[in-house]
């Protein structure tokens, strides 16, 4: 060490405070890159959550539609099976029969208050199109209410034509959502 000294006119005490100083430097700039480090796989980190999270709520939001889904099929159904002839719709708009219209009438309401940005982009025309179907329907349902003393046979048979189509479109929706909320589980 004293031969080192000799060359650049440095003690030893001197050379041992540029060591240590570099040594400072040194540790201070493998700290830094270790926080950087560190900070680049907390931000990482923090990004593949929130992945996960939005993946997971949008697979939540798609059930949550497939019930829905599935909910106003069978009520569709069900009211269409109670309206089957001129004589139940005659019934059921005088109020002689139950007709259970008011559950359509909610999940209509709970469709229709499903704001669109926070669902899939792959299930927003699925979720307008399920709304519109129950929409169509029930207004289809509480028209033949209103006009049951006016209707002819020509609008009967429309009428019962139109239940018809509507629940094999519902259907193929319902079916169309439960794919998509496959997809999206296969894909969390």
């Amino acid at each position: 060490m004293n031969e080192l000294c000799f060359l650049s006119n440095l003690s030893s005490a001197e050379w041992a405070a540029w060591v240590q100083a570099i040594g400072s430097v040194a540790a201070i700039v493998a700290a830094a890159l270790i926080a950087k480090h560190q900070s680049n796989l907390q931000h990482k980190n923090a990004i593949n959550l929130h992945k996960t999270e939005r993946c997971t709520e949008q697979t939540e939001i798609t059930k949550t539609l497939s019930v829905l889904s599935i909910n106003s099929s069978k009520a569709m159904a069900y009211i269409a099976n109670q309206l089957n002839n001129r004589e139940s719709i005659h019934k059921a708009a005088e109020g002689q029969i139950p007709c259970d219209v008011g559950e359509l009438v909610r999940i209509d309401t709970y469709l229709s208050n499903i704001p669109l940005h926070i669902v899939p982009h792959s299930m927003v025309s699925l979720t307008m199109i399920l709304g519109a179907t129950v929409r169509q329907f029930k207004d289809k349902v509480e028209m033949a209410f209103e006009l049951h003393r006016k209707m002819d046979a020509e609008m009967f048979e429309d009428f019962f034509d139109t239940l018809e189509k509507m629940n094999i479109s519902i259907k193929a929706t319902c079916n169309d959502i439960n794919e998509e909320v496959k997809r999206l589980e296969t894909s969390a």
